[in-house]
């Protein structure tokens, strides 16, 4: 067992720092490219609105301030009175309301994906070169927008995504998913767009051109998947169109209210990995991504029959892994943050990052538990206050 717990550690730790390189570099390619301004007028930021979350009229007027000629296409409900109340209110402000369209949609039927139904009934509407699909509780960080000028040189077909990076979030739970979210989400998405082996979207947020939806139908072929963004990414990679992984972040503000909400939407996420798994494995993914979350929980498992000693080993694996992923995400980040500087900058700043760094550590250690308690129980999950069966990627809702 000894030797077999050395093995492990060592790949384990081959394997994450070879992640931390890739994704590295990666950016650094990325980030190194030339850049110009881009013209607003060329894009449609489409958004289906959902009432819910607390932050939802912060998050729709973020995105507003941060634009100055990008047109809104929002999509709300008929029976959402929430949702109406909130966008009819932003609408009351005339410096953007004449940038703004919004729909009142029907209720979605069963066994269509809410999101992609709202979707494919405006695609038509849309009259811009690009459209920027963005989820409600989403905000674009402007200062990285202008890297969509590399991408209107590419006169091939291409999706662009974006990548999640969660600040100001407000709550115990909220920063703990926000934790899980910022610790995995470049390292997984930019080492595999390294190894071009990205064979996904992160569907919060996504650019490409109009055209493009219109002439595969995107929308109407994917209305009967859960996983949208998976499928979205299958269906438009089954017509050559290239995925592009960009480093514009996107601030998603997730509001979890209770340790119950965040098992379910932790359950969520890794049962939907586990379709993304079904449908797109390689030696690449396994090596990259499945072992490097695997393992350490193997290792913390063996360490219990092992001996305290063993344990310690792996309680500092967990604690050097987040140390160094969190330093090197400082500098990606760099910029990015909305911090509030004072003459105490330096202690607030230092606090701020061993809170983060805290929340991280916890969530680290959380994480083979979820995988776990994901495994032991049925692959069923709570979205839009249904109960839906995750078992082939297809909405399949429990009665």
């Amino acid at each position: 067992m000894t030797i077999l717990f050395i093995i492990l550690l060592t790949l384990t730790i081959i394997l994450l720092i070879l992640k931390l390189f890739f994704s590295f570099v990666y950016f650094q390619k990325i980030n190194s490219l030339e850049k110009s301004k881009i013209d607003e007028s060329k894009y449609t930021i489409v958004q289906p609105i959902l009432s819910g979350d607390p932050r939802l009229e912060d998050d729709l007027t973020a995105n507003l301030k941060n634009t100055t000629d990008m047109k809104f296409i929002w999509l709300v409900d008929k029976s959402d009175k929430i949702a109406i109340q909130t966008v009819e209110k932003i609408l009351k402000n005339k410096n953007c309301s004449n940038r703004i369209e919004i729909y009142y949609l029907d209720d979605v039927p069963q066994e269509v994906n809410p999101k992609i139904f709202k979707l494919e009934q405006v695609v038509d509407k849309i009259k811009t070169e690009y459209t920027i699909i963005l989820d409600d509780d989403s905000v674009i960080d402007i200062k990285r927008l202008d890297e969509l000028s590399i991408y209107e040189k590419d006169k091939t077909e291409w999706i662009a995504t974006g990548i999640p990076f969660n600040y100001n979030i407000r709550g115990f739970y909220s920063k703990l998913i926000s934790a899980f979210i910022n610790s995995n989400s470049i390292f997984s998405y930019f080492s595999l767009s390294f190894l071009k082996e990205n064979k996904t979207i992160n569907g919060m947020f996504y650019i490409l051109r109009t055209d493009i939806l219109k002439k595969y139908s995107a929308f109407e072929n994917i209305k009967y998947w859960l996983c949208d963004d998976l499928a979205l990414a299958t269906h438009l990679l089954s017509k050559d169109v290239k995925i592009i992984q960009s480093t514009i972040f996107c601030n998603v503000r997730n509001t979890v209210p209770s340790f119950k909400r965040y098992i379910l939407l932790m359950k969520r996420w890794l049962l939907f990995s586990n379709v993304y798994m079904k449908n797109a494995f390689s030696i690449k993914f396994l090596f990259i991504i499945l072992l490097p979350t695997l393992l350490p929980t193997v290792l913390l498992f063996l360490s219990f029959y092992l001996g305290i000693n063993y344990l310690v080993i792996v309680l500092n694996l967990f604690i050097g892994k987040v140390a160094l992923f969190h330093i090197i995400r400082l500098f990606i980040y760099q910029g990015v943050r909305e911090e509030k500087i004072s003459k105490k900058s330096d202690f607030i700043v230092f606090s701020s990052q061993t809170k983060e760094l805290l929340y991280e550590l916890l969530s680290e250690f959380l994480l083979p538990f979820m995988l776990i308690y994901t495994l032991l129980t049925p692959p069923v999950i709570l979205w839009r206050n249904k109960k839906i069966r995750v078992k082939d990627g297809k909405i399949h809702y429990e009665i």
